[in-house]
């Protein structure tokens, strides 16, 4: 036995086995010494033209690792070399999905005679910045690159719109306080473009891809259960003929600026009522962390399920809450898990975007709708532009 095993050790060093091994690198750059192809874990998707600069994220034995959109992409180490300055110019703020139908090429800047930086292949599905002028800003090798709005099918997704309080008219700078006429306006365009509201039960079967819906979809939402859903946004809502989605901090149920159990019972035919927490709707302004990111997981699930009891019991019957919102947007791997464990099935963030089939159910982006928007502003976002 102890032969085989010396014999074996000896296998080993004379024959070394070689595996792609990938480790995380500080940030460096690279610069390509010959046009390359670039490639995800299947295909190749892109081309890096010689002499572009990109930023590496991760390199292996054979491959430094960068970025096109948010997906991550590998091109060979043979191609490039490493130089001194990180070319990071790159802000991301709102995502729009896009596809390619043919070999796309990515500007160095957004103008006519701007230098191409290399292309992306066709029937590839990328993710770029909202539009400005004639160009979409795109994550290319950690900088910024530009690819013309002809050049790309926009596809659009479902839309969440996150509102919070409504006023008859504005008397402060909130942004997230709309003035009913402008909410009236943008109910008005939806209801006159075919638009579909829907349930957060139906957003969560169609991105799970075990249901449909129409073509033109959009979940209206509400947090914080603002008096304001009541009075000023239901009768609206009702007289379109449209669902909506109201997300209650439980604690603050009954006060004078909210919601009562008795507009929850009399406001079921527009509004589903789901979970924003109990008494954990509270931002540590020195630490940048919300009660979510860093309670236990136990303190975090005891806190839902007291904002899950509570709503139930208001509603009665077999209602059962499904959805959450988290405060602020902000979240935890704890709090993921005492979400599923209390019986939430999907969570809403305030990351901008629609939603697409895929997603993370616990990870659903939004659209935030604020008081210095237009209505083709409110149009784009509709269509995920």
């Amino acid at each position: 036995m102890k032969k085989f095993i010396l014999f074996f050790l000896l296998l080993l060093v004379a024959f070394p086995t070689f595996t792609e091994a990938t480790e995380a690198s500080t940030v460096k750059s690279i610069k390509i010494t010959e046009t390359t192809p670039v490639f995800d874990d299947y295909q190749k998707v892109a081309v890096f033209l010689k002499g572009t600069s990109h930023t590496v994220v991760n390199e292996s034995n054979l491959f430094y690792h960068t970025f096109i959109g948010n997906d991550q992409v590998k091109l060979s180490k043979k191609k490039a070399v490493i130089i001194k300055d990180p070319p990071n110019n790159w802000k991301a703020a709102h995502p729009v999905r896009a596809k390619t139908s043919k070999p796309v090429q990515i500007l160095d800047r957004p103008a006519v005679k701007a230098n191409s930086i290399g292309h992306i292949q066709p029937n590839m599905t990328i993710n770029v910045q909202r539009l400005k002028g004639n160009y979409y800003p795109v994550l290319i090798g950690g900088k910024t690159g530009y690819i013309h709005k002809n050049e790309l099918l926009i596809e659009p997704g479902i839309p969440v719109l996150m509102y919070h309080d409504l006023v008859r008219s504005k008397t402060d700078q909130n942004a997230s306080t709309l003035e009913i006429a402008k909410f009236k306006e943008q109910m008005d365009y939806l209801k006159a473009n075919n638009w579909t509201t829907i349930t957060p039960q139906q957003l969560e079967s169609w991105v799970a891809k075990k249901g449909t819906l129409p073509k033109k979809s959009v979940l209206i939402t509400f947090d914080d259960g603002y008096k304001s859903t009541i009075d000023l946004a239901y009768p609206i809502l009702k007289n379109h003929g449209f669902q909506a989605t109201s997300f209650l901090i439980t604690s603050r149920i009954d006060r004078i600026s909210t919601v009562s159990e008795q507009d929850i019972i009399q406001t079921q035919d527009v509004y589903s009522y789901q979970n924003h927490t109990h008494l954990f709707h509270m931002f540590n302004s020195f630490t940048n962390l919300s009660l979510l990111q860093y309670e236990s997981e136990l303190a975090i699930f005891e806190d839902i399920q007291t904002a899950n009891e509570t709503i139930e019991q208001i509603i009665g019957g077999d209602y059962q809450v499904m959805a959450h919102a988290y405060p602020y947007g902000k979240r935890s791997l704890a709090a993921i898990y005492a979400l599923q464990s209390a019986g939430i099935t999907s969570a809403y963030t305030i990351d901008e975007g629609n939603v697409f089939q895929g997603d993370s159910l616990f990870d659903l982006k939004r659209q935030r709708i604020h008081s210095n928007m237009n209505l083709k502003q409110f149009a784009d976002k509709l269509q995920g532009r």
